[in-house]
């Protein structure tokens, strides 16, 4: 962004005097990293007293206030603004700065305090692919092109991507599986063009060719589909011994890990039927449907946004319990959450970049009310 845009945006968001327009210019400014040395620039070149630039947002305060406190401490005579700036241009999470806050039910802000003795990364694109006669590949360490033959139609890696090609019908019936562990997550194209998108900890099990009357694959944890319409073969994601969701062609989101409260499908666009054995419904766009072990409750969402986080590269925390959020936490950087002294009732809301570390997005829970420390691959959380 042009530095002068950026230094005319600060003045204003300093002055109270952005418009709707102007403040969404400024979010999205301060969500790109690309933007960081610009924007400590800007503030550093404005000539103006200290007072004017204290940022007026609760939400970015909040931010800024812990890191200047969590941060290595900067020389006594800075002044604010020029710390401000320091704190900014060195925020590694300043991506939806202006976007982060946090609330707990007891209304107390104590300072999250936690020792990292290495710096645990985010999870990245890798897959293990199992063929049909047991073969397993680690698709991470592949590179572009033919990765392996399955009834004598190529299945190829393109940048990120395995792709599946149809093969002849009366070709001998396989079955792969693609997993993702723990940090990981991967894209994939079934041989009837339909796309898949995996999240950490999900498994998905499928033919190498669609024949006969359905196209019916197995999946456990969460994964968006995409899937080709083909009005005569209709498609099946099989969740459990009794769950499932019949697709027309669609796009909708399937949340199926065994430790969530229960499966839920979040239908995008199109049409699905989820049930069970008992009872089946029909799902309208913006639904969710809820899949517990002898029930299915139907509720209307509009957060697209919050079901596809994870697949667009960010944590939305909406007013999420402590428990709920630490599982996505889990699964991403592949630790285990360990509570001492029981669940604190806290909530989260705000948006977190998926690319952070662990150590920076406790960073920005500085503002929680809880006590957090890491000890190797386990984040035990206290009171």
């Amino acid at each position: 962004m042009d530095q002068l845009r950026i230094q005319y945006l600060l003045q204003h968001y300093s002055n109270h005097r952005l418009t709707a327009a102007e403040r969404q210019e400024w979010e999205v400014m301060l969500a790109d990293p690309a933007n960081r040395e610009a924007f400590a620039q800007a503030v550093a070149a404005m000539d103006t007293d200290a007072a004017i630039i204290q940022p007026y947002d609760q939400q970015l305060e909040a931010v800024l206030h812990a890191t200047l406190r969590i941060d290595a401490p900067l020389p006594v005579r800075v002044r604010p603004w020029r710390r401000w700036a320091a704190a900014a241009a060195g925020l590694a999470l300043l991506v939806s700065a202006a976007g982060i806050y946090f609330y707990s039910s007891s209304h107390q802000n104590k300072n999250i305090k936690h020792t990292a003795e290495r710096v645990i990364a985010p999870g990245h694109d890798g897959a293990i692919l199992t063929l049909d006669d047991g073969t397993q590949l680690v698709l991470d360490s592949l590179q572009n092109g033919v990765v392996a033959s399955q009834a004598g139609a190529p299945v190829q890696l393109h940048n990120g991507t395995l792709q599946y090609s149809q093969h002849a019908s009366n070709a001998p019936l396989q079955y792969n599986t693609i997993s993702t562990p723990n940090g990981r997550q991967f894209a994939l194209v079934l041989p009837d063009g339909t796309k898949v998108w995996l999240n950490a900890a999900s498994r998905l099990r499928f033919p190498t060719s669609f024949s006969g009357n359905e196209r019916k694959v197995m999946l456990t944890g969460e994964a968006y589909f995409e899937v080709a319409a083909n009005s005569h073969q209709p498609f099946i994601v099989k969740l459990d011994n009794d769950k499932y969701i019949e697709v027309l062609g669609t796009a909708f989101n399937v949340n199926a890990y065994v430790n969530e409260p229960a499966m839920t499908t979040t239908l995008l666009q199109g049409a699905v039927r989820v049930g069970n054995n008992d009872r089946n419904y029909i799902m309208r766009p913006g639904e969710q449907a809820a899949m517990e072990t002898e029930r299915i409750s139907i509720t209307t969402t509009t957060s697209a946004e919050k079901v596809l986080a994870w697949k667009n590269g960010y944590f939305l925390f909406d007013g999420v319990s402590l428990d709920e959020a630490m599982r996505q936490l889990e699964r991403w950087y592949n630790i285990t959450v360990v509570y001492e002294n029981g669940m604190p009732p806290i909530k989260f809301g705000g948006k977190v970049n998926r690319n952070s570390t662990l150590n920076e997005v406790l960073r920005i829970l500085a503002r929680a009310d809880l006590k957090c420390r890491l000890d190797g691959d386990r984040l035990i959380i206290a009171r």
